[in-house]
């Protein structure tokens, strides 16, 4: 039997999700979709992401996808889905697409962005300079936490750069084909902390050669971080 793959273009607030991915006895992103869909697709066990947030953070350009023997209306599903969390959850978009799409496997990079509300005591300029060293591809597990056994840490960083918007505001947009578990809230985190020490513009980048978890801050709170964007192919 012929399937049809779905993709839902979607934005939350994290505040009230212990992370996207489905977890026991815990209310997950993912839990809240599945249960959303089980009407329309009730053997479905699982949804594709773009990005895996962790607990707290948000997300403006979520994407997930999932399939289905039987076709189902694209705008029912995605009725469904702000109808689970009206407060929580806003579907951009709901339509068919190819069915080699992967929310997932087809991403060719996440973006995102953290706000820091400052005013006017941290150096925007020298947090920038900081961060540009990293771009490019290196193992990033010296600003990653709970990283699986055996699970690569190399990614691929595109964008890394800071600017003050206004006078009380620092805006950080970052961008990856990947990104570890806690990876930027630590990454940020020790940013600060260099800044406000007046370290060198390479001293991240040391950081990140040696390995050295010990030399990184604690992360950041995680409701300050936003998924802005997934990149994919055609896109």
């Amino acid at each position: 039997m012929s399937r049809t793959t779905y993709r839902i273009d979607l934005a939350y607030d994290g505040g009230g999700f212990a992370g996207f991915r489905k977890q026991p006895q815990l209310r997950t992103v993912e839990s809240v979709l599945l249960e959303a869909l089980r009407p329309f697709i009730p053997e479905l066990p699982a949804v594709a992401c773009g990005g895996r947030t962790d607990r707290g953070v948000h997300a403006l350009g979520q994407v997930i996808s999932f399939y289905s023997r039987s076709p189902v209306s694209a705008d029912q599903i995605g009725s469904a889905i702000e109808a689970a969390a009206p407060k929580e959850l806003v579907v951009w978009s709901a339509r068919r697409v190819g069915r080699h799409f992967h929310a997932s496997f087809s991403a060719t990079a996440r973006r995102y962005v953290m706000r820091l509300e400052d005013d006017g005591g941290l150096d925007a300029e020298r947090l920038d300079r900081l961060l540009r060293p990293l771009v490019g591809e290196r193992c990033m597990s010296a600003f990653a936490r709970d990283t699986p056994a055996g699970a690569s840490t190399v990614r691929h960083l595109m964008v890394a750069q800071a600017q003050r918007v206004s006078s009380s505001l620092i805006r950080l947009d970052f961008a990856a084909n990947g990104f570890l578990r806690r990876q930027l809230r630590v990454l940020v985190a020790t940013a600060i902390r260099e800044a406000q020490q007046g370290a060198d513009s390479d001293a991240l980048l040391r950081i990140c050669e040696t390995g050295d978890r010990g030399a990184t801050a604690r992360p950041l709170d995680p409701g300050s971080l936003y998924l802005t964007g997934v990149d994919y192919p055609a896109d």
